[in-house]
């Protein structure tokens, strides 16, 4: 009796037939198909996609209906409201009104305050706008001076003058000018450019630049209706 014929058995690649000693062959099926990177990218942005509009229309519909919520109250809010904001308003407008009367009033008050006291600050600025120019004229001019004291030489005509006093600066001015009386003029430091003092056997003319403008500001007050006292 012969021996039965011995069977070899080998592992094969993938894919591959095996073969089989003794026996009949057969054919390994096929595995299935693996799915490549790019499939599973392209389904998964897919779903991503389908998701995000499904939520896009979700808030829009959220949207929507706090919209037409927040409409409802604010028209229930206004209607009840209303007349409440109408007594408010008529509280106000009166307040308003009361406040102006008010503003008016003293208004008047102070108008009729500075009314009374304007010709006063009218005659003060004059004033010393005047001082202030003329001043500054006899500063700049050294010949105006003489031509004062010979106008108060004349107010001493008839009287014996003993001398005329002047700013150091301005004796041989006012000697060129006063040629008769030029003996008699002599400096004083307390007088100032623009004027002089005579002194007579029975008095004195005050002739200076302060005297004179003394007197202009009494003019220019009693013209604006002002006491000067």
């Amino acid at each position: 009796m012969s021996a039965r014929p011995r069977r070899i058995l080998r592992s094969a690649p993938e894919h591959s037939e095996v073969f089989v000693l003794g026996e009949t062959t057969r054919d390994v099926l096929p595995a299935a198909p693996v799915a490549t990177a790019e499939a599973m990218l392209a389904s998964a942005a897919a779903k991503a996609q389908a998701s995000i509009s499904e939520a896009h229309h979700t808030a829009a519909q959220v949207i929507s209906a706090a919209e037409s919520q927040a409409a409802s109250v604010r028209d229930e809010a206004f209607a009840a409201g209303f007349a409440a904001g109408q007594e408010q308003a008529a509280d106000e407008v009166a307040s308003l009104l009361e406040l102006l009367r008010k503003a008016v009033g003293e208004a008047k008050a102070i108008r009729d305050d500075i009314a009374g006291q304007s010709a006063g600050i009218v005659a003060r600025a004059a004033a010393i706008a005047a001082r202030r120019i003329v001043a500054a004229a006899y500063d700049a001019d050294p010949e105006l001076t003489p031509a004062i004291c010979a106008e108060a030489l004349k107010a001493a005509a008839s009287q014996e003058v003993l001398s005329i006093r002047v700013s150091p600066g301005l004796v041989e001015h006012v000697q060129a000018t006063l040629l008769e009386h030029a003996r008699y003029v002599v400096p004083d430091e307390a007088i100032a450019i623009g004027g002089c003092v005579i002194d007579l056997r029975n008095g004195t003319i005050d002739a200076t630049l302060d005297k004179r403008l003394a007197l202009m500001d009494l003019a220019i007050a009693r013209a604006g209706g002002v006491d000067a006292g």
